[in-house]
């Protein structure tokens, strides 16, 4: 699902992020207009499920394809590249920029 308009929120849910984000965190995303980049972390869809969203950090790119990994250091904590390998550049539809809620966990996402 492609969100229509520049930035959008989304809403973290489960542990795939963890130490990075937490379940319920809310966190404010722009529209990627350039290819992702390793490091970087990003919204795209779920390739089984494309209306779902998923944030996950980009491991690899190689040409038009992306692979993208949960931070969460138990693997089996994660659905993500590992399970439905590497997913098209399209599919990735933002970067976090900012984590707005809950208030004591306020700030930029890296």
């Amino acid at each position: 699902m492609r969100p229509a308009t520049l930035l959008f929120r989304v809403a973290v849910a489960g542990r795939s992020m963890e130490p990075t984000l937490e379940d319920g965190d809310w966190l404010l995303v722009r529209k990627l207009r350039r290819p992702p980049r390793p490091g970087e972390v990003v919204v795209t869809s779920d390739p089984r499920e494309p209306a779902r969203l998923l944030v996950k950090r980009v491991r690899a790119v190689a040409g038009d394809r992306v692979t993208v990994q949960g931070d969460h250091a138990d693997p089996a904590e994660s659905t993500d590249s590992r399970q439905f390998g590497p997913i098209p550049g399209a599919a990735i539809v933002g970067r976090p920029l900012l984590r707005y809620a809950p208030l004591h966990r306020f700030g930029l996402v890296r």
